[in-house]
């Protein structure tokens, strides 16, 4: 004989009053705390605004940390629902990374309230990190990942781009123009930003076939997918085909510039050391702007890397800090900052960069992903592996993609 799983009637009934009583507590608290702030409210406060007593509250959470961290998990979820519901019916992956940019973009201004809680009570807080609503937010950054590497497969995408690094951009880029919403106030909807962060995003991952697939730039291509099978599976086992495939050219294209895979292996440092013979001469009096914004930006990610606790401690629990932006040293960040505007500006000018781009959304394209880059390398299990150095490398070379003007 089967027998039945079943609910007791009165047990049904008592788990929806208990969820309806815990709902009314996240409900008080996020009141609370947005107009307080997290520090400002308590638990006292918050049952008040319940209707509860304090006793009652601490029944359902162990205290003010887990209410923060509830209330934002709830907001989470519900933006995600607002995400999936626009994602219906797209087809095709770069129409969905585009709608799913849009999609959050659109959320974080519709809902300024729970930026504000995000950044600054969750973000500067470092037990957030430990937390579901953390998790929920590493599960959503997967569908970026996701979307990148399909469109890789599949041919869309530029076949040697980091993913990963990408995805990091983006996403601080995302973040930053919230911030310029919320904080500085220097836009009034980021979701009019939107066809220009495609831009930027488009310059770094779509395959242009008048400019990657000229006779210019096949060599190189071919030369840097190498490199990076060779890294990864040895040089017995990368075959011709697998570099072509990787560099996005035809097996005939390879030989057009190498005699074998001997050739191509031998070819590498050559190429490498006549880039670095060409930067040499230019180390003591730097005269293009993009070498310049180059050491810029290279620069500003070892200048923080020489001292990593200062770095946690100011990506942390200073720059999300409410009154950082009203400091002294905020106002030293924005002269420092406005060297990297006028450098963009200046290659905008004079033809190095594209005439479209937005220098402020450039501008938090570069911070979202010296942020994002930053807490990847920290909160990664096995953080000391990282190349932080290649890392480095690469993702200057992709913001520079962004806004590389094209012949």
């Amino acid at each position: 004989m089967c027998i039945q799983n079943f609910v007791l009637p009165g047990l049904e009934v008592h788990a929806k009053k208990e969820a309806k009583v815990k709902q009314n507590i996240i409900n008080a608290a996020s009141k609370v705390m947005l107009e307080k702030g997290f520090a400002s409210s308590n638990i006292n406060e918050i049952a008040s605004e319940a209707g509860l007593t304090e006793p009652t509250i601490y029944k359902y959470f162990m205290g003010k940390e887990e209410l923060l961290f509830s209330v934002v998990e709830q907001q989470l979820e519900d933006s995600f629902a607002f995400i999936n519901e626009h994602l219906q019916g797209i087809n095709g992956t770069y129409e969905k990374l585009r709608k799913l940019v849009w999609a959050h973009l659109r959320y974080n201004d519709l809902h300024r309230e729970y930026m504000i809680l995000l950044f600054y009570e969750c973000r500067s807080n470092r037990n957030f990190y430990k937390s579901r609503a953390y998790e929920l937010l590493r599960q959503y950054s997967g569908n970026y990942l996701y979307l990148l590497e399909e469109g890789m497969q599949r041919g869309i995408f530029r076949p040697t781009v980091n993913i990963r690094l990408i995805r990091d951009i983006i996403l601080g880029l995302l973040d930053y123009e919230a911030y310029t919403v919320v904080v500085t106030k220097e836009i009034l909807e980021a979701v009019l930003d939107h066809e220009t962060i495609m831009g930027l995003v488009e310059r770094m991952l779509i395959i242009k076939e008048d400019n990657d697939n000229s006779s210019l730039s096949k060599k190189p291509r071919i030369l840097r997918s190498a490199v990076m099978l060779f890294a990864k599976k040895g040089y017995a086992e990368t075959t011709i085909s697998e570099i072509a495939r990787m560099a996005g050219v035809s097996n005939g294209s390879i030989y057009e510039y190498f005699k074998n895979k001997e050739d191509i292996l031998l070819s590498i440092p050559e190429e490498r050391f006549e880039r670095q013979l060409q930067q040499l001469e230019e180390t003591f009096n730097i005269r293009s702007t993009e070498r310049k914004l180059r050491r810029f930006i290279q620069d500003h990610f070892r200048l923080y890397s020489d001292d990593y606790d200062f770095l946690i401690v100011y990506l942390v629990l200073i720059e999300l800090n409410r009154r950082f932006h009203k400091t002294r040293a905020y106002d030293t960040l924005s002269s420092y900052m406005k060297v990297f505007e006028e450098l963009v500006q200046e290659g905008i000018d004079e033809g190095s960069f594209s005439s479209d781009c937005n220098v402020r959304v450039f501008r938090n394209m570069f911070l979202g992903a010296f942020t994002h880059i930053n807490l990847r390398w920290f909160l990664a299990p096995g953080k000391g592996n990282v190349d932080k150095f290649g890392e480095i490398n690469t993702a200057t070379n992709l913001l520079l993609d962004a806004i590389r003007a094209r012949s």
